[in-house]
């Protein structure tokens, strides 16, 4: 069995599906996806009905993800009783400002049953995920720790506005006893050297994988196993960044 995880799809299902294809992706093995399944891509809905069939499918809560979570009721009455529904700031925030929109405009179009088992779905994904693979102890965790990243610190106790929002550094990690793994920035923030790849922080025990696939970069995939890398290129347009 092979334990595979990856980050940030947000909506880039034709990568998502190449990946599977890539890692031969079968019934016996388990995939975690570290959040931000929604927003900003092609079909954010479609790639959360894949998963949602696959028990060995593991959303892992992100900051995107929460953001649909929070407004799903107001959709969900929207759908029942079309134009009652008035937006507010932060909801214009999330459709419009940051790739909510295609989200939005999805989840309304499915029927009602299936819009009531996402809801359920979403919200019964973990914000963390511990796993031993191999004698090796990893940490899964949308953005990692920010302000609570100190030693002895226990990660149930960290809040989860923390969890899923922190803009963390290369070696932020303070479970030396634990790999995290972390998504959230992409990698290419960090240095023009890390531009579409996975960063790996040996010392400091952290993994970075949001590769940007939604800003023309990879998909990047690691596989807990042995550790070893696998790439799918973006077909978004390349969105360069001045750092």
């Amino acid at each position: 069995m092979a334990i595979y995880t990856i980050s940030d799809l947000h909506g880039c299902k034709e990568e998502f599906d190449q990946l599977l294809k890539l890692i031969s992706f079968s019934n016996y093995d388990e995939l975690y996806v570290i959040g931000d399944v929604c927003d900003r891509g092609k079909d954010p809905i479609g790639i959360y009905l894949e998963m949602m069939k696959h028990d060995n499918m593991h959303l892992i809560r992100g900051n995107h993800d929460q953001w649909f979570l929070q407004y799903i009721d107001l959709l969900i009455e929207e759908k029942l009783h079309p134009g009652t529904v008035h937006m507010s700031d932060d909801m214009i925030r999330w459709t419009h400002l940051n790739g909510g929109l295609t989200t939005m405009d999805q989840f309304l179009e499915l029927d009602l049953p299936t819009c009531h088992e996402m809801k359920i779905y979403l919200e019964k994904s973990p914000f963390y995920q511990e796993l031993s693979i191999r004698g090796n102890k990893f940490l899964l965790v949308h953005a990692g720790l920010k302000q609570h990243c100190i030693p002895g610190v226990h990660i149930a106790s960290v809040p989860i506005d923390e969890l899923i929002w922190s803009h963390i550094g290369l070696d932020d990690n303070p479970f030396q006893d634990q790999m995290m793994i972390v998504g959230h920035i992409p990698t290419f923030i960090y240095g023009k050297e890390y531009d579409g790849h996975i960063i790996r922080r040996d010392l400091s025990k952290i993994y970075h994988i949001d590769c940007g696939c939604c800003s023309g970069r990879n998909l990047g995939c690691l596989r807990l196993n042995d550790l070893q890398e696998f790439y799918v290129p973006s077909t978004y347009p390349y969105i360069a960044f001045a750092n």
